[in-house]
């Protein structure tokens, strides 16, 4: 898919409490389409347990050392997964904090939880937070506090849409600070 030759942590969307609720939310609500849910279900049904120790781990305490060690330029957060908890998202900025050189970036509906967090402690340099905007066709380019860039998704094509079918690693908006800070991609159609 889209994330070839980029390495992502991900987390099990199917026990997440917040993905429970925004599933069932409103179908104007990008989650009630969650590619990752319906994945996790069907051809991807094998990741459930990798993706469940991660969400345990990364949400139940603090990482001691030693923290994960990438060897690339780019990696995701959460390519499959949401932030569980505080605890989650700070032990995403001990690994950011540990690899200097390797630019992370977080796609999250949860921009109070990062608020929170971000209050008491220091963001990265390195960290670019992507604000997932839940709702469907309302393209919005207001980012909450801390956030880099914005993702909205659209039901059809836009004239605007910036995503839609290209690999991260060939256009890597999401991955660096300059270029395109609203990102607009067509939401894929599952049958």
């Amino acid at each position: 898919g889209k994330l070839v030759e980029i390495p992502a942590i991900n987390t099990n969307t199917l026990t997440n409490k917040f993905c429970q609720e925004m599933r069932t939310s409103s179908p104007k609500c990008i989650c009630w389409y969650c590619y990752s849910y319906d994945m996790l279900e069907g051809s991807r049904k094998n990741c459930q347990p990798a993706w469940q120790l991660n969400s345990e781990i990364l949400s139940g305490g603090l990482l001691g050392y030693p923290l994960p060690q990438f060897n690339s330029l780019y990696v995701r957060f959460d390519g499959h997964g949401e932030l569980i908890n505080e605890t989650h998202f700070i032990n995403y900025l001990l690994i950011t904090e540990h690899n200097p050189k390797t630019t992370f970036s977080l796609f999250t509906k949860r921009h109070k939880l990062v608020k929170r967090v971000l209050e008491t402690r220091k963001k990265p340099q390195n960290l670019i937070l992507v604000y997932s905007n839940p709702i469907v066709d309302r393209i919005t380019d207001k980012k909450p506090q801390y956030f880099n860039k914005v993702f909205n998704t659209t039901t059809e094509k836009s004239t605007r849409d910036n995503c839609t079918g290209r690999k991260c690693i060939e256009c890597l908006a999401c991955y660096q600070f300059d270029g395109n800070s609203v990102l607009i991609e067509q939401k894929k159609k599952r049958a």
